[in-house]
């Protein structure tokens, strides 16, 4: 079985723990959403300071992490029931931000 490597693991303002691996980086960065190809910076600085924190509409086990930046907002998309063993689904930038519960605000 091949070692999960970790890009990194922050504490949100909501004290869970979320992972970022290598692996799922390259499929975003790659596949999805090449715009934040060298901006893990950006993906990062929202989970540790994010302006809004919304639950998902369609699953409450999914939150969506907000942060203003020059395009709009980053979002980062976090997953998992466990609160200290939570982790990034995917990344992307975006002008709205979509509907659901909001969970904190800054």
């Amino acid at each position: 079985m091949p070692k999960i490597r970790i890009l990194f693991t922050e504490v949100t303002p909501v004290g869970h723990r979320v992972t970022l691996t290598r692996d799922r980086w390259k499929e975003i960065v790659r596949y999805k959403h090449p715009a934040l190809a060298k901006r893990v910076h950006e993906v990062r600085a929202c989970l540790r300071d994010p302006e809004v924190i919304r639950e998902s509409a369609k699953d409450s086990d999914v939150h969506l992490y907000y942060r203003t930046v020059e395009r709009g907002f980053v979002c980062v998309v976090v997953g998992g029931p466990i609160p200290d063993r939570r982790f990034v689904i995917t990344a992307y930038f975006t002008k709205e931000l979509k509907k659901g519960t909001d969970l904190w605000t800054r």
